[in-house]
């Protein structure tokens, strides 16, 4: 039973792990192909909407010191950024 036990928390673990892995591959696959369509020029109106998206949502400064030389760089957030 113990030996059962250990081979069934072995498993999870790399079903997690591999979940994982495939959740970060879907997060890059996507950004990837975000930052080639602003690259691209041909997605200036769907990069210029997640661009006002990313400016609400994103508080972090370093979040936003991310995008500072990429199609998505943000103006400073203003003193009461995300505050009502």
């Amino acid at each position: 039973e113990r030996k059962a036990r250990a081979r069934t928390a072995r498993l999870r673990r790399s079903l997690d792990q591999a979940n994982r892995r495939t959740k970060n591959q879907v997060k890059y696959t996507l950004g990837a192909a975000m930052v080639a369509l602003a690259e691209s020029g041909k997605g200036d109106q769907m990069v210029a909407g997640f661009r006002r998206w990313l400016d609400r949502y994103l508080s972090r400064e370093q979040d936003r010191d991310l995008l500072r030389d990429t199609p998505f760089s943000l103006e400073p957030p203003e003193a009461d950024h995300g505050r009502q």
